[in-house]
């Protein structure tokens, strides 16, 4: 652990400040700007390194913080138009049907039930920062409402794990990145374990619900019919 520390910190501490500005706004971006990117980019581990590297190499935190909250806000204003011109294209997506239609439902709820809760909390959890711009756009919720909520979010958000992993940086070194990129890997594997079985309950608790077909009484068979029709016929009334 301590080699990987060492080594850590020299690549850490070695990364120039505009490769670190790059990372910190496209991750951002295109994490909810792109629904896929969503799925896989590591944006609190970016941010994580960042702050590591503002602590103790050549990146400004303060460039850092607007950079991170420009690049949030930019990314969930393109979701946001992108549902609102094709919500439904990008649900019916292969992306989107990753989610599935309970997600984007009860994440279209909570955007009209409460905007300015939704959509801040929302920022701090995984998934959810990218469905809701997409989610938002779809409702028709107002632009400008929805600008001002996501940049309350994005603003805390950002700010928040930076300015910590600057201080913890700061004290820890580079072997914070690694206790932590570990922990998020470890945590990640668990998100896509648990989703799986969850999509699998789903999916038999669906397939019980549905009441099973009704057979159709078989019709008699013709000859059958025709004898009874003639018997009925021949036998004299009492």
């Amino acid at each position: 652990m301590e080699k990987i520390s060492e080594w850590l910190t020299t690549v850490v501490g070695s990364a120039p400040a505009w490769a670190v500005y790059t990372a910190v706004f496209v991750v951002l971006f295109s994490e909810t700007a792109v629904l896929v990117c969503g799925l896989i980019m590591p944006s609190e581990a970016v941010l994580i390194a960042a702050g590591v590297a503002a602590a103790i190499g050549q990146p400004n935190i303060f460039v850092l913080i607007v950079l991170a909250i420009v690049g949030a806000l930019c990314g969930d204003l393109t979701g946001f138009l992108l549902g609102r011109r094709s919500g439904p294209r990008v649900e019916n997506s292969w992306a989107g049907r990753k989610f599935g239609p309970e997600y984007w439902d009860g994440a279209a709820r909570r955007v009209r039930r409460n905007l300015f809760v939704t959509v801040p909390v929302g920022r701090w959890l995984g998934y959810v920062r990218t469905v809701v711009p997409i989610t938002a756009g779809m409702s028709g919720v107002n632009m400008r409402k929805y600008a001002l909520a996501t940049f309350i979010g994005g603003a805390t958000w950002a700010t928040s794990v930076l300015v910590l992993a600057y201080v913890l940086g700061a004290t820890a070194g580079a072997r914070l990145i690694g206790v932590l990129v570990i922990g998020l890997v470890v945590a990640g594997c668990l998100l896509v374990v648990t989703r799986a079985i969850r999509h699998q309950l789903d999916r038999r608790r669906h397939d019980t619900s549905e009441p099973p077909a009704r057979a159709e009484p078989e019709a008699a068979e013709p000859e059958a019919a025709a004898a009874v029709t003639v018997d009925a016929r021949e036998t004299p009334a009492n």
